[in-house]
């Protein structure tokens, strides 16, 4: 019996160690698929993950700091909810994200909408509304109306009637007024 006893407790551990052995193999491979889908993805899709479960985020550009949750985001625009409204970010070279609260609910579900800040800018010389620009490269904050928007840039005219050029690629974020 003595005999019985050593060979099935032998089994028992090679069963444990093989086991083991690949649980690990399996999580190192799931580690692994997880590494390569992050290292796929565009700072768009960071956005929308981020959107999609309405962690609150603070967008920074220059000196200039931004808090809120997304409620839209979709390739170089992310659309965040502060406290003074509406702010569509532009997800470009200078502008960083950072997660200041992850949450597990409230969420907003993808939708479509404009992906560039040329076809947002379009939207917001249609609707005629005043907007709030920020150009951290130069440090320039100009509030107006959308006058036009060309190929490259974006003319704003401010409430004393002067008109702002500004490259569509330096404007880090617009606040709807």
């Amino acid at each position: 019996m003595d005999g019985d006893g050593t060979l099935d407790d032998l089994g028992r551990e090679l069963r444990e160690r093989i086991g083991n052995e690949m649980r690990l193999e399996a999580e190192m491979l799931e580690q692994d698929a997880a590494s390569v889908e992050l290292r796929r993805r565009e700072i768009g899709d960071v956005a929308v993950e981020l959107m999609s479960r309405g962690d609150v985020v603070t967008a920074i550009a220059g000196e200039r700091q931004i808090q809120g949750r997304f409620e839209f985001a979709r390739g170089e625009i992310a659309s965040l909810r502060t406290s003074v409204g509406l702010v569509d970010v532009h997800l470009t070279p200078g502008v960083v994200l950072r997660v200041d609260e992850r949450t597990s609910q409230g969420g907003q579900a993808p939708r479509s909408g404009s992906e560039t800040m040329r076809a947002r800018m379009l939207e917001h010389e249609l609707s005629s509304r005043r907007v709030t620009l920020w150009a951290p490269a130069t440090a320039t904050e100009v509030t107006g109306a959308v006058a036009a928007v060309g190929k490259d840039h974006v003319i704003v005219s401010d409430v004393d009637d002067a008109d702002w050029v500004f490259r569509l690629e330096d404007v880090a974020w617009v606040q709807v007024s």
